[in-house]
């Protein structure tokens, strides 16, 4: 049975982050210039020579494969979905290489491509050489983004798609070469001046909930005043309605657990319509069909909380669902005792951490056991060493006063529920 180690923990606390900001939204980006971008079925613009390394010679002339699809995926080595999507990137073109070439953009330099490309264990082993034009500012100016991976597709002179990098596939790239075009959803990463806030004209409030909107950028749960028609905007776009509803119910109630699968009830006629689970390198596709807009404005100011309750009906009046708060019988882990001070310890090879929420999110993110329950609610720093399994975790809480418990119990779970107005 693995531990809980350092690893772990950085995991652990990413968990912590994402659960206190799920209700935020993203953060403001620093402004980007858009007066150079070209758009799809625009024209490729003439690219002069770009410095590149995989490739049969320095430099690379783009409008040489004019007469194959180009891709431009713009990537750096901090992109862990990026990285991931490289082998499949490598496969294609090495099957499809007469219609095909795959050309990787990074604004990093040489040096710190290169040092990358010799030292990770996953490059090298999957064998990757796909040409990577490296110091990159010309071709981020003609498609800005705020987000990677973002692709670019090209084909005779012309930008025939830009798109998220899930929809990169060989059926795809060949009926571009053969029929000449092709429509996919476009992944653009800045919002659309000429429709935000179209809703917001109405003085006296208005409520829409639309499906997925190509071309706008994804963005989280928001809620503030909105400074262009002076009322109180409440909005997320492009989301999955489960990460929807998740992120609804965080500022109403902040879990104080991971919502793993155990906890989520799906009493709905197909739970793939909420949430995609299907496999990896399908979500944004999954999400162009999916995904949903919902935008609200008030005159009146009220606070967060009460905000979202009122987000959460219109929710479940437009959507046909009720999605609650309950509890279910099931096999659990549960952190129980009464927290004493151990004392005085001798300095140990261990685990801080902060109170006993942070060991019941460390246990359920091993994956190794069933959902969480934390009795105790201890703020006090806990200095655990490793261990093997509950038996020894138990051995170091002895200190403490604590234990850890396997027990059928109560368990709080999120149920989705479809009502029926048949």
């Amino acid at each position: 049975m693995r531990n809980i180690n350092k690893q772990n923990m950085k995991k652990i606390i990413t968990y912590i982050i994402l659960w206190s900001i799920v209700g935020i939204g993203y953060a403001q980006q620093k402004q980007v210039d858009l007066s150079k971008q070209v758009r799809v079925g625009g024209a490729m613009p003439s690219i002069p020579p770009q410095a590149v390394l995989f490739y049969k010679q320095d430099n690379i002339m783009l409008n040489d494969y004019k007469d194959k699809v180009l891709i431009l995926d713009f990537f750096d080595t901090y992109c862990s979905s990026c990285i991931a999507s490289l082998p499949k990137l490598q496969k294609l073109q090495d099957e499809m290489g007469n219609q095909l070439q795959i050309v990787m953009v990074t604004w990093q330099d040489k040096g710190t491509i290169e040092k990358f490309w010799s030292t990770n264990n996953f490059v090298q082993e999957h064998k990757i050489h796909l040409p990577m034009i490296y110091s990159d500012t010309l071709l981020r100016q003609y498609f800005p983004h705020r987000v990677i991976s973002h692709v670019v597709w090209a084909y005779q002179g012309s930008v025939q798609a830009i798109t998220h990098p899930d929809f990169v596939a060989g059926d795809r790239i060949a009926q571009l070469y053969k029929g000449g075009n092709i429509k996919l959803p476009l992944k653009y990463d800045f919002e659309d001046s000429g429709r935000q806030h179209r809703n917001g004209q109405n003085s006296k409030g208005s409520v829409s909930l639309t499906g997925f909107q190509e071309g706008r950028p994804t963005m989280g749960y928001n809620y503030g005043l909105d400074s262009l028609t002076g009322m109180y905007r409440t909005s997320f776009y492009n989301l999955p309605i489960f990460v929807a509803y998740t992120a609804v119910w965080a500022t109403i109630k902040k879990p104080e657990f991971i919502l793993k699968p155990e906890r989520i009830v799906w009493e709905v006629r197909d739970s793939s319509l909420y949430k995609n689970f299907g496999p990896s390198g399908t979500g944004k596709i999954w999400l162009s069909e999916n995904g949903i807009c919902y935008e609200r404005y008030d005159q009146v100011p009220r606070s967060e909380k009460d905000q979202a309750a009122i987000v959460l009906k219109d929710l479940n009046a437009l959507l046909g669902l009720n999605v609650y708060w309950s509890t279910r019988r099931m096999p659990a882990l549960v952190i129980e005792g009464k927290y004493k001070s151990p004392g005085s310890i001798v300095s140990i090879d261990g685990l801080k951490m902060e109170g006993t929420s942070v060991l019941s999110f460390g246990l359920d993110m091993t994956g190794l056991y069933p959902p969480v329950i934390d009795r105790v609610n201890n703020k006090e720093m806990l200095l655990i060493p490793s261990y093997e399994g509950l038996k020894e975790l138990n051995d170091n809480l002895k200190m403490y006063g604590l234990k850890v418990v396997e027990k059928i119990t109560d368990v709080e779970v999120l149920v989705f529920q479809e009502i029926d107005k048949r």
